[in-house]
């Protein structure tokens, strides 16, 4: 009949719903958690990049907040999830070629005191 598939139609959505929204609070607690990778300080302001990232990360997520559109809230997680896994990506990148770069120092170092 009609009103079950209502409810079913209905059911779904809510599933749906739920699970966008614990992918949003997914990635949003990832952006956080990246963000503390951020230890310097910007230029001009002073303040800490870990911090500004932060607020911006929340200003963001509040301006999506009313989004009602499962496909566009679908292109909003996908593309806030792989932003954030190429920050990660980059910096992993960046602490290994430092880590080379100490080590290849270190071992010029001990060849030449000897």
């Amino acid at each position: 009949s009609c009103i079950s598939q209502c409810k079913r139609l209905e059911r779904t959505m809510y599933k749906h719903l739920r699970s966008n929204r614990a992918e949003a609070l997914s990635l949003y607690r990832e952006c956080l958690r990246t963000a503390k990778a951020f230890h310097w300080v910007e230029e001009t302001s002073g303040q800490p990049w870990n911090t500004k990232l932060k607020l911006e990360t929340r200003k963001e997520f509040e301006s999506s907040r009313s989004e009602t559109d499962p496909l566009i809230i679908a292109r909003m997680l996908v593309v806030g999830r792989d932003c954030v896994q190429q920050i990660q990506q980059k910096f992993n990148n960046a602490d290994k070629a430092a880590m080379e770069r100490i080590s290849t120092d270190t071992s010029r170092g001990s060849v030449t005191k000897k």
